[in-house]
């Protein structure tokens, strides 16, 4: 399913020249004909991405107070080992590792960016700087020993080489270990045409079957696997080594089952997906014509409203970028070049349309554009496009 070629989405650059001169690189999706999993065939080169980035998990609105509660219910329900200690893969900036650290954990992350491993660490989640591998999950064990937990939250769908990381899953982990992976989950994300969650970053999008899959051949058993609202739609998959011989949970059967029921592994129905996102397209085109939309502000800055700024060929009409988070005003966006000003300039400035590009936070930015008094025209490109109506 061919996307429009797109720079990496959370590239925000200090100055115009630096951000409109960054590579695109294309982006299409693919289905494998043999195992039925959806991926990118192109993947840029993880230095490219993760040697400095911008989002923090505390950038999120609300995502460490969901998590909160999915952390409590990992810590009481995994078994507790002699080095009773907690390994976040791709951590961040430790918020999610804090969460277990308040419950009595001890904790230690593994984070790509140097920066925010640093960061973490000088707030007091240990956090050694690096990629999660057959290598460093050697390197750990020697160290620390085999956690009682092993958490991924949103990082393994990043993950270029699956083989090298599940190997070290499977060699870090002993029959105390409980693995909890949460990632985005397709087959919901889609029905509400979130395709913008589609970037260079994501290599993988994971089923319920594609972990079965994954399990089988690095010797560890899909123990029980849940449906979580997070980012539209997301999956938590339990696994546990084949030693430790759990009872596997009846809901991955079920959830397997219903994957084959709606047909996530057809074409037909990718096919489905795409016509319904070129239709949003053009009505979002259609709509801004209709207000005789001139001065374009598109809310919201991210990896996936880099997505949709370019699947929906509005490089051209919007003129600025607009962001709650102050670390993002005053960058340009990547590829487009766009500024990024705060909301209090949609009204100063006189922008005529606002576009809600990060419009999974909807009524968020509906609530703050009311606040601000703005009384120009709104439109939403998704799930589906159609113009706002604040009268009610």
């Amino acid at each position: 399913m061919p996307l429009a070629v797109t720079p990496l989405g959370d590239r925000l650059s200090d100055s115009f020249e630096k951000a409109s001169s960054l590579p695109k690189y294309a982006l299409d999706l693919a289905l494998c004909n043999n195992c039925g999993h959806t991926f990118l065939p192109l993947v840029v080169a993880p230095e490219e991405s993760y040697g400095d980035y911008f989002f923090e998990t505390s950038d999120s609105p609300g995502l460490s107070d969901s998590m909160q509660g999915l952390a409590e219910q990992l810590w009481r329900d995994c078994s507790k080992s002699n080095t009773n200690y907690v390994l976040d893969i791709g951590s961040n900036d430790g918020t999610w590792l804090q969460h277990f650290k308040n419950l009595g954990a001890k904790v230690l992350g593994i984070e790509p960016s140097p920066r925010h491993a640093e960061e973490a660490t000088i707030r007091g989640i240990k956090t050694n700087n690096g990629y999660f591998s057959k290598k460093s999950a050697s390197e750990i064990r020697n160290e620390f020993g085999a956690p009682s937990l092993i958490t991924a939250n949103f990082v393994t769908a990043n993950v270029p080489d699956l083989a090298n990381f599940f190997e070290g899953l499977q060699d870090l982990s002993d029959d105390n270990t409980t693995i909890a992976i949460l990632s985005g989950y397709h087959p919901d994300q889609f029905r509400v045409n979130m395709i913008d969650f589609i970037y260079h970053e994501h290599v993988s999008y994971f089923s319920c079957q594609d972990f079965v899959n994954l399990g089988e051949r690095f010797g560890l058993d899909l123990v029980n696997i849940f449906r979580v609202g997070l980012k539209g739609g997301s999956l938590q998959a339990i696994f546990r080594t084949k030693n430790s011989r759990t009872s596997i949970s009846g809901d991955v059967g079920r959830l397997t089952q219903f994957e084959e029921w709606v047909g996530i592994r057809r074409s037909s129905w990718f096919a489905d997906i795409n016509n319904r996102i070129k239709q949003a397209q053009r009505e979002t085109h259609k709509f801004l014509d209709q207000v005789k939309a001139d001065r374009i502000v598109g809310y919201g800055v991210s990896h996936s409203v880099t997505t949709l700024i370019y699947q929906f060929d509005l490089v051209d009409r919007i003129k600025v970028l607009t962001d709650d988070n102050p670390r993002r005003q005053g960058k340009f966006a990547p590829g487009s070049g766009l500024t990024v000003i705060g909301p209090q300039k949609i009204v100063d400035d006189k922008f005529d349309t606002v576009i809600i590009m990060a419009w999974q936070h909807d009524r968020l930015i509906k609530s703050r554009l009311r606040k601000l008094n703005y009384l120009g025209s709104v439109i939403q490109p998704l799930p589906v496009a159609e113009i706002v109506d604040f009268s009610h």
